[in-house]
């Protein structure tokens, strides 16, 4: 993911690692704070999703829509912190 990302070249975005972000059992997922809204993805778990995540970011950091194609827009979830995290699960 990290070559994914440094090849992608997205100046001004910032990608992180940690143990786990918010709803741990939701892993892998993904924050990305873009034009002042917060979007989370949860289950980003494939080269494609990632490399989906990657295009889309893309699109966002050139002023491109922010609205989410599919697959990312079936991942994504609102989440505020604390809690067992989204409701429903997806399934996968």
């Amino acid at each position: 993911m990290r070559r994914a990302f440094r090849e992608a070249k997205l100046d001004g975005l910032r990608l992180a690692f940690t143990d786990c972000l918010g709803p741990c059992s939701e892993a892998n997922v993904v924050f990305l704070y873009a034009h002042g809204r917060p979007t989370w993805l949860r289950r980003i778990n494939t080269v494609e999703d990632f490399e989906a995540l990657l295009a889309w970011a893309a699109e966002v950091a050139a002023g491109g829509p922010a609205s989410l194609p599919e697959p990312l827009a079936a991942r994504a979830f609102a989440w505020t912190g604390g809690g067992p995290g989204p409701h429903p699960p997806i399934e996968g």
